[in-house]
């Protein structure tokens, strides 16, 4: 694709600075690409100016330069490539924060436990920090163990018996109990499933084997929210950590429960917030009239709260999505006929959304499964949602025809690209089949029919690695070196757009972000390569160099 030099930065370069403004510090930036993503087609300017935590000017060297000022600060990018800072579409930032001081259990690339040998090595080898009675564990994967299978209570209890324990699964849909975590939570033979859950039993039926599945997850988790607000927000600054290093100036925090919005609204009172982050309240849940009378209002001290967050269905990687056909291989104890199930009461989502469309709030919903997505459809068609620019988080096993549905009354999709890399040959021979697999998130469909996806690496589910996202979205490459779906690859240039100009646009946010325009906040990010000139089947290699938010350095240097 030919990118198109920008000559006068679209009507965007002031000729020259104010007055006022030339008093004001000014920093240049120049020497490298720099990547508007203002256009439907690739533009690139040979400058950038900001003053005051806002772009001032784009365009030409020689025009950039007059409006900046002879006081300008320059910097040399050095053949570096700048572009506006990446969005996360979807993540947890807080979760992020919290799950990187667990025993880490994730398979390769991003780690090394590949076998539920590895997985109670590195419990054993896990010191919890001080004060801290759990034991806990992030990011395991049935589909990467040799055993393919769950670790169940026993497996645990061979690693620690003498200690709650309790890790969680790489969806954030599941987790694994062993014996003394079970009886701490009071999950027995005598315990029903939850609503939109599954206690997994042994072969009699009815002990407990240590698998909760969906909301008998979430309940297992309510004992492990922050105490008070003062715990909660070391865990979320260090998401945001996080996130900065990886070139991200606009974080989400997708599922805010009541009990861990006071760490983020301290935290953001405080001032100490590095880069801007969306929270959307999780729905099912009830909220006070303070914090209700905060969704949809602007950023106070970098946080606001975007809207509200649904969840109607569970994983596909974890085969508890809610699909119209059944599971290729079902897990065990399932018989042929299992398609997952609802993670809702659907007459409570119907209520939820009619609640949102009276107070004009903008709703995300979790689907995963086709019939999950046709549930949605449905409800923003009853419940007065047409039009109001819904989010459909992940939307992996839609159809053809529900995308045309989506369309029509404006459900965009938000689609968890990187599942084609991390889980595709487990789609495709396990979870959903050939069939399905080659559709999952379908990106280059919703470009084609008027759509404006984005992608997303529902953070820390996959680490917050925005080339990794870029480069699936790109190549659908499997771990095998299989392409799965190659008709939905997309362009880098809209790869990049996904997580910037789109991203910023499905948040009502592409006013003042998502590309490099006069009058937009200098949210930037510095990569060591241009993603337009780089081999496509590489991108995953390209480096965060520098993170900038509001014009101030929050990652990395351009010395």
């Amino acid at each position: 694709m030919k990118m198109r030099i920008l000559l006068w930065g679209l009507a965007l370069v002031p000729v020259l600075a104010s007055a006022k403004g030339a008093d004001r510090a000014v920093t240049l930036y120049t020497g490298g690409d720099i990547i508007t993503l203002a256009g439907v087609t690739p533009e690139t300017a040979e400058a950038l100016a900001v003053q005051d935590g806002r772009i001032i000017a784009v365009g030409p060297l020689a025009q950039v330069a007059r409006a900046a000022g002879r006081k300008a600060v320059r910097i040399d990018l050095k053949g570096r490539t700048l572009l506006p800072g990446f969005i996360d579409a979807h993540g947890h930032v807080s979760s992020v924060g919290q799950t990187a001081g667990l025993a880490q259990l994730a398979p390769p690339p991003v780690g090394k436990v590949d076998s539920i040998a590895a997985l109670q090595a590195a419990l054993r080898a896990y010191t919890p920090p001080p004060g801290m009675p759990i034991v806990m564990g992030n990011g395991y994967d049935d589909s990467a163990l040799a055993e393919k299978r769950h670790p169940t209570r026993h497996d645990l209890d061979a690693a620690i018996a003498d200690r709650p324990v309790l890790v969680v699964h790489a969806s954030g849909h599941l987790a694994a109990a062993n014996t003394a975590m079970l009886k701490l939570l009071g999950v027995t033979a005598d315990s029903p499933n939850p609503p939109g859950g599954v206690i997994r039993r042994e072969a009699d039926g009815k002990t407990p084997d240590g698998v909760l599945e969906e909301t008998a997850f979430f309940t297992a988790m309510k004992p492990l929210m922050p105490t008070s607000a003062e715990a909660g927000i070391a865990p979320f600054l260090a998401g945001l950590k996080i996130y900065a290093a990886n070139g991200i100036t606009t974080a989400q925090d997708g599922r805010v429960m009541p009990e861990a919005w006071p760490a983020l609204a301290e935290a953001a009172k405080r001032g100490v917030l590095p880069i801007d982050t969306v929270a959307l309240v999780s729905f099912e849940r009830d909220w006070s009239p303070e914090v209700r009378a905060q969704i949809g209002k602007p950023y106070a001290g970098r946080l606001r709260i975007g809207g509200i967050k649904l969840t109607i269905d569970g994983s596909p990687q974890g085969r508890t999505a809610w699909l119209h056909d059944p599971v290729p291989v079902p897990p065990a104890g399932k018989g042929a006929d299992y398609r997952g199930y609802p993670a809702i009461d659907i007459a409570l989502f119907n209520a939820k959304l009619a609640d949102a469309a009276k107070n004009d709030w903008q709703v995300f919903v979790h689907v995963n499964g086709d019939e999950a997505a046709q549930t949605l459809i449905d409800g923003v068609r009853s419940q007065g949602l047409a039009g109001k620019r819904t989010i459909a988080v992940h939307n992996q096993v839609v159809r053809r025809e529900q995308l045309d549905e989506q369309k029509a009354l404006d459900i965009q999709p938000s689609f968890f690209a990187n599942h084609t890399y991390f889980w595709g040959d487990w789609h495709r021979d396990v979870a959903l089949g050939a069939r399905r697999a080659d559709f999952i998130s379908p990106q280059a469909t919703a470009w084609s029919i008027g759509l404006r996806p984005t992608a997303h690496n529902d953070s820390p589910v996959v680490p917050p690695d925005m080339m990794r996202l870029i480069w699936s979205s790109v190549n659908r490459r499997t771990q095998s070196g299989d392409i799965l779906g190659p008709l939905e690859r997309v362009s880098p240039y809209r790869a990049l757009q996904q997580v910037t100009i789109n991203a910023a646009w499905q948040i009502h946010e592409d006013a003042d972000k998502g590309s490099l325009a006069t009058g937009k906040r200098a949210d930037l990010v510095v990569l060591d390569a241009n993603p337009l000139k780089t081999a496509p089947d590489t991108l995953y290699a390209i480096k965060v160099v520098a993170t900038i938010k509001d014009g101030k350095t929050v990652f990395g240097t351009l010395d």
